[in-house]
């Protein structure tokens, strides 16, 4: 992850930098598109703006001859024929007085417009002019019409002449281009009074046709416009492109496709692509060329330490040179851990097998000095000497047979205590001549350290030996039990009453063996008790299992 965060932030800027690449070649698209837009509007309405500008020259060009006084010229009917003529798309060319009597028609008919308010409004003008009228004054049919007053030598008004263009020769044709994204929805040539002349579709409300909240008289009077506008509809290009001095076209662009995937998403794909290709080359190369043999080096570290084996860790040759430097530093550490691993591997064989000699040797000697006191005993006439060298040799022969079980089993951090003990119960029972079934023995198998197993020994044979020295003992007088729970050792020596485990005794010799029993629980961090009940004796130790042992 910390990886992936590193390539993902070294890699933000080409990222931004793409975005913003993006952003300014979609700005840069909008603006050659809005330039574009008033170009193909024109184009669209190419054909009918010069007809309509050549039937103004036509119109200008009749109105100067008219007014000046005919001196064998053509005639006025035989002027508007030719340029009838001219103009196919022409319904009607006429020279209209300001009397209204119209005889200078082009279908040679005579007309009285003297009567009619609207004739009486553009004489009264006396100005060029065009405008979209739904029933010609003359052609009664919709028409683009085309005026011009006609003035005499002294300046004076005396008319006008017209010329009506059927309206479906000036409308807009439908503009096709294949490589375009926007299409015109809407054309209308406007004229500075804000009146729509020509419309691509005269049947809809210029109002509802052009977005924004902006009317035909402003767009009129804009020299020239091309912007994006939204509304409910979507996002829509509105150009105005001026014709003439009073003519302007406007025209409204929709897009192809108002998809979003189209208009935003797209373009920003091939930046978006790109910085994922850079991102997972970057990752695939990190991790081909360093992560892989990281991880092979830290599996095979894991390995070692769970299973003392050394997986061989493949392709190390081509990792860097730093990696394989820490594999060569770490094939070093595990040769010199397994060669140190053997050396003490073989100290702790020596160790043990001083431990075996030491403790055989200690058994040996031990058993000398209890043979020497029975010597000295058998020659010693005192009733209490005897006594007391009864009572050391039967010390002295548990410890040597604690020495000699500890040889037996010795090369192991624990040992059985369990068999430990019962080895003394039978050297003990051998010594005082107990009979066989006298002793009962229910020892749990238990593992303690060898150190602790020698005091422990020591006060199991302290207090079996105050029974043992009693006579008289019936069969199962004595019941020894070794029990384990929880971490806690429990050893019970049960027995018949005797004067050395009387809780009341404190001093003399007699108090010697209860003295020694909590010199021996001392050492095991451990408790002694001893009580009386319906005439037998128990001695109660009871000691933590891992205790460090302690010296008095």
């Amino acid at each position: 992850m910390r990886l992936g965060s590193t390539i993902i932030l070294a890699l933000m800027p080409l990222g931004i930098l793409s975005v913003v690449q993006t952003r300014d070649a979609l700005q840069q698209v909008d603006a050659s598109t809005l330039k574009g837009v008033g170009g193909a509007a024109l184009q669209s309405v190419r054909s009918q703006v010069e007809l309509i500008k050549e039937a103004q020259v036509s119109a200008r060009i009749l109105a100067s001859v008219l007014g000046r006084p005919n001196s064998g010229g053509p005639s006025c009917m035989e002027q508007v024929a030719a340029i009838k003529r001219q103009f196919p798309q022409a319904t009607m060319v006429a020279y209209a007085p300001k009397n209204g009597l119209v005889t200078c028609a082009s279908d040679g008919k005579v007309y009285d417009l003297s009567q009619n308010p609207r004739f009486q409004e553009l004489v009264a003008l006396a100005v060029p002019g065009l405008e979209y009228d739904r029933h010609g004054l003359l052609s009664k049919q919709p028409i683009v019409g085309v005026r011009h007053p006609v003035f005499d030598s002294a300046g004076v008004s005396q008319g006008y002449v017209g010329i009506s263009l059927a309206y479906q020769a000036v409308s807009p044709s439908v503009y096709d281009d294949a490589l375009s994204q926007w299409k015109p929805t809407y054309l209308a040539t406007v004229v500075a009074d804000g009146s729509v002349l020509v419309a691509s579709d005269p049947e809809i409300d210029p109002e509802v046709a052009i977005p924004g909240q902006v009317t035909l008289a402003e767009l009129a009077r804009q020299k020239e416009l091309a912007t994006f506008v939204k509304d409910d509809r979507g996002r829509h290009i509105l150009s105005v492109v001026p014709i003439a001095h009073d003519l302007v076209l406007v025209s409204v662009w929709r897009p192809l496709s108002a998809s979003f995937w189209t208009n935003v998403a797209v373009p920003y794909m091939m930046p978006l692509l790109t910085w994922l290709a850079a991102l997972v080359a970057a990752a695939f190369a990190s991790s081909r060329l360093v992560v892989r043999h990281v991880r092979a080096l830290s599996r095979s570290m894991a390995d070692y330490v769970s299973s003392r084996q050394r997986m061989q860790i493949p392709d190390m040759a081509g990792a860097p040179d730093e990696i394989q430097r820490l594999h060569a530093a770490y094939e070093e550490m595990i040769r010199t851990i397994e060669q140190e691993e053997a050396e003490l591997q073989n100290l702790v064989v020596d160790k043990d097998l001083l431990i075996r000699e030491v403790s055989h040797r200690s058994g040996n000697s031990l058993q000398i000095i209890a043979s020497i006191m029975r010597m000295y005993r058998r020659e010693a006439e005192d009733t209490k000497l005897r006594a007391v060298l009864d009572g050391l040799i039967n010390r002295v022969i548990a410890l040597s047979s604690t020495h000699t079980s500890l040889y037996t089993v010795s090369g192991q951090r624990d040992v059985s205590v369990d068999v430990i003990l019962g080895n003394v119960i039978k050297r003990l029972k051998e010594i005082h001549g107990v009979a066989l079934g006298v002793a009962s023995k229910r020892l749990q198998p238990v593992q303690i350290d060898a150190e602790a197993a020698v005091p422990l020994a020591l006060a199991l044979a302290e207090a079996i030996g105050c029974y043992f020295s009693r006579g008289g003992l019936e069969k199962d007088a004595v019941a020894v039990a070794l029990t384990e729970n929880e971490g806690t050792i429990h050893l019970l020596v049960e027995g018949p009453e005797v004067p050395e485990l009387r809780p009341q005794v404190s001093e003399g010799l007699v108090s010697l063996p209860q003295r020694m029993l909590r010199q021996f629980a001392a050492q095991l961090s451990g408790t002694i008790s001893v009580r009386l009940h319906d005439g037998r004796a128990s001695v109660d130790l009871v000691f933590p299992r891992r205790s460090p042992l302690r010296h008095p």
